[in-house]
């Protein structure tokens, strides 16, 4: 069952869910906007970027990145959560790449990894709320309640995430755009080298077969 603002308050003053630096403003009628952690990884490198010092993480056109969230969750075996993009992100382009549900039982920050789809740049601020996070309360608790890693016990970017990522090969629009731009350059001096090749060959072998019929 999809939990309401209300019930969403009532299961953290139980002690069933926990969301520490709950931020009041980000509680909806039926979710919960988590924010832009401190830290992030932009795809083809290793380097973490510091959000909290930044100010900010910017994605350029068709770029990977893993972000974690500002919000550290601890569900009980009888919360469910499942996750999206606002739409605020997604008009601007910001697809995410991660697992739609939470499991229950799950602690720690949540990574979320995206893709600028959009053929310009996109910014998240720190502490921007960026995704969506529903709470569904469960007829009962689960058998086996999902055992979260350390490292995003301690919103720390997981070592295995960020190996995936660094070895990514991607290249950016703007990347391609340049080859284009490049490539078609390259196309134009060829067909000039040959429109200068062709033209005294045109001319000599024009002149051969008039030699050949004037004989």
């Amino acid at each position: 069952m999809l939990m309401t603002d209300s019930e969403i308050k009532a299961a953290m003053d139980a002690g069933d869910l926990v969301v520490e630096h709950f931020h009041e403003p980000s509680l909806q009628p039926s979710s919960y906007d988590a924010r832009v952690g401190k830290r992030a990884l932009l795809g083809g490198t290793d380097a973490e970027i510091n959000v909290f010092d930044k100010g900010s993480v910017t994605i350029r056109p068709g770029e990977f990145v893993l972000v974690i969230t500002r919000e550290k969750f601890k569900l009980s075996p009888s919360i469910a959560g499942h996750l999206g993009i606002r739409s605020y992100y997604s008009r601007k382009g910001l697809v995410v790449l991660a697992g739609l549900q939470v499991d229950p039982g799950f602690e720690g920050h949540l990574v979320i990894g995206g893709y600028n789809a959009a053929p310009r740049s996109l910014t998240l601020d720190y502490e921007s709320p960026f995704l969506t996070m529903e709470f569904h309360r469960l007829t009962r608790s689960v058998d086996k309640p999902f055992v979260s890693g350390e490292e995003q016990k301690e919103g720390l970017l997981p070592r295995a995430d960020k190996d995936y990522l660094r070895m990514l090969e991607t290249k950016s629009l703007y990347d391609i755009s340049g080859d284009l731009s490049n490539l078609a350059k390259n196309v134009g001096a060829m067909q000039t080298q040959l429109k200068y090749f062709y033209t005294p060959l045109a001319v000599g072998t024009f002149l051969l077969v008039l030699g050949v019929y004037f004989k």
